[in-house]
């Protein structure tokens, strides 16, 4: 008698290939169905980019190649930016598997679990000499990229609510980016090389004084006192640990 796990491929085979048995077709189209919709979810600015037309269809090899192998579609998706990447038919879009990566970047920080309040009053109790030898915690929906294309602004004009000129300057790059939650939604931001380096060690896991001495290598004109202000105000910094 076949396993579990014989029985399951089997099954998938089925529903991957060109069997037309009504049950099987029926089974087939919801199974896509749902792959794409949660593709779509995902990757919302890949999709205005190519056009939803040209989404669908990658979405179907994609998905072809990439099966889920998780009853919770939030996790399906994963591997679309290397898909893009390989893929012959975006070879001539060549920021759009960056711009996937990044986009899979928030979709994770849309699900990530929010971080406990900044202990401000723990902080005032340590000893100031103790501080440099802290480590930052990022929140759980913190996430860094770098990229020769401007991430950022191609993240920015594509939004629902943007008002502004759709223009982007492809040459503009390279660009470093935040990709975080403040509140309600996934929000990214470019970066001075000073912050990345900071937020990069942090997430290595440097202490303080290591983290800005990297940020101050980067970027001789990066203000610390300054820096960590805005980030833990931005919910970014989420706490500082021994």
């Amino acid at each position: 008698m076949p396993s579990l796990l014989e029985q399951q491929r089997e099954f998938a085979s089925r529903i991957l290939g060109s069997g037309t048995t009504a049950g099987l077709v029926v089974y087939r189209a919801n199974a896509f169905g749902n792959w794409g919709k949660a593709l779509e979810a995902a990757y919302p600015v890949a999709r205005k980019i190519v056009g939803a037309h040209f989404f669908d269809r990658m979405a179907r090899e994609y998905a072809r190649a990439h099966p889920s192998t998780s009853g919770d579609l939030n996790e399906y998706g994963a591997h679309l930016p290397e898909f893009v990447a390989a893929f012959a038919h975006t070879q001539d879009l060549p920021y759009l598997a960056d711009v996937a990566r990044m986009e899979w970047l928030a979709h994770r920080a849309y699900y990530a679990a929010d971080p406990a309040p900044f202990d401000f009053k723990g902080l005032s109790f340590m000893e100031p000499n103790l501080h440099a030898v802290l480590r930052p915690i990022l929140a759980p929906a913190c996430a860094l990229m770098a990229s020769d294309w401007p991430l950022a602004r191609i993240w920015a004009v594509h939004q629902d609510d943007y008002q502004g000129e759709f223009d982007v300057n492809l040459a503009a790059g390279p660009d470093r980016i935040l990709v975080h939650r403040p509140r309600w939604r996934a929000e990214v931001s470019s970066l001075s090389p000073g912050d990345y380096g900071f937020l990069a060690s942090a997430l290595g896991g440097a202490v303080l004084g290591e983290a800005l001495e990297h940020a101050a290598a980067a970027d001789p004109a990066f203000d610390p006192a300054i820096a960590l202000a805005a980030w833990v105000q931005a919910g970014v910094i989420a706490s500082l640990e021994p």
